[in-house]
């Protein structure tokens, strides 16, 4: 991760795996785990007791529809395999498709099948509470994160999705006048990040007398967000500026107005690789600028890492505050890969021949 930008600074500077229950080995270590017995510190709901040996770790991801959920299950088997290898024996890996039931079935699967560490990208913040106390009250240290589980029963951990829509949000105002008109771009309906990120955008754009004429869901895709801004901008054909919460997202409105003969508008983006590409075309071409507040898929091995540190007795804290990290247009080349896939995220742990073998 990269230090924290002061958000003036920022502005300173910008403006100048499919099938559920799949197990994977993780290494040559034995399969089982064995209790110490002791008890954690701190006596807080979001710990357990403190286990020696090797662990099962089991990842519940609510959904793995896009490049950002594939590439965070390859580094969270990548960590497994080589980072974390002497700590985990192995995995247990499931998609939920979006559904709330078929998640909470598949966590109760793992925790017959004796998972030590249960890591959570949820379907919901709030229906797996239930399942999640269950865990914890077996002794299964329980660590959600990007949609995280509303539950004092685990470790939350996060970057901050309010602080990225207003990051974004505070540097599209600065590149408008007060009275200016945009419309925005959402993610995946109802989830937590997505609704963090309108939040913070939508309060930094009307504190600047930015008038915010529509909304979409672009569920962080290209392609539907390409649809969705064709729609948008027939409608609002005027508007000054787009909020974009997803780097996939932008691109597809970028790729709209170029169809149209538009004038490109201002938009933040993220750190989505084919997002990144074209934005450095565009900036040694004219100019243009952005910004990208990034969730790294490898807040999944941020996510692992506190929750080994936990089952071996070191208290995190129940909400332990993770850094965003923030593509401006002073350090946009120390991130875009232009020898690399569109589809892939940075910044990452992947080395260059795993990101080859997903993406192509």
């Amino acid at each position: 991760m990269t230090n924290p930008i002061s958000r003036r600074a920022l502005l300173q500077s910008s403006l100048a795996l499919g099938a559920a229950g799949v197990l994977a080995s993780c290494s040559t270590a034995g399969s089982g785990s064995s209790g110490s017995g002791s008890s954690a510190g701190s006596g807080a709901n979001h710990m357990v007791p403190s286990v020696d040996g090797p662990l099962v770790v089991g990842l519940a991801n609510g959904w793995a529809g896009n490049s950002w959920r594939s590439q965070m299950v390859a580094e969270f088997q990548y960590a497994c395999e080589n980072q974390y290898k002497s700590d985990v024996s192995k995995t247990i890996i499931t998609d939920a498709n979006n559904s709330v039931d078929k998640q909470i079935s598949q966590i109760n699967d793992m925790l017959t099948a004796g998972v030590s560490l249960l890591l959570i990208d949820a379907s919901s913040a709030s229906a797996l509470t239930g399942v999640v106390e269950r865990a914890q009250q077996q002794g299964v240290q329980v660590v959600s994160f990007d949609n995280a589980v509303e539950s004092e029963y685990n470790i939350i951990v996060n970057t901050d999705p309010v602080e990225f829509g207003q990051i974004g949000g505070e540097w599209l105002a600065s590149q408008l006048s007060s009275g200016d008109t945009v419309f925005m771009l959402d993610g995946v309906s109802g989830t937590p990040v997505s609704n963090g990120r309108i939040e913070g955008a939508q309060k930094a754009l009307e504190d600047a007398g930015i008038e915010i004429v529509a909304n979409a869901a672009g569920d962080w895709d290209q392609a539907k967000a390409q649809s969705a801004a064709a729609n948008l901008l027939s409608a609002h054909p005027d508007v000054k500026g787009i909020y974009s919460q997803g780097g996939a997202m932008t691109l597809g409105a970028i790729e709209v107005m170029e169809q149209r003969s538009m004038s490109l508008v201002p938009m933040p983006g993220e750190g989505y690789n084919g997002f990144l590409k074209k934005w450095k075309e565009l900036k040694d071409a004219s100019g243009w600028a952005s910004i990208a507040p990034s969730q790294s898929p490898a807040l999944v091995v941020t996510a692992l890492d506190y929750g080994i540190k936990a089952l071996r007795g070191e208290d995190p804290g129940q909400a332990p505050k993770v850094a965003l990290d923030v593509i401006t247009q002073d350090n946009l080349d120390d991130y875009v890969r232009t020898d690399m896939s569109d589809a892939m995220f940075l910044p990452t742990n992947l080395p260059d021949d795993v990101l080859t073998n997903l993406f192509g």
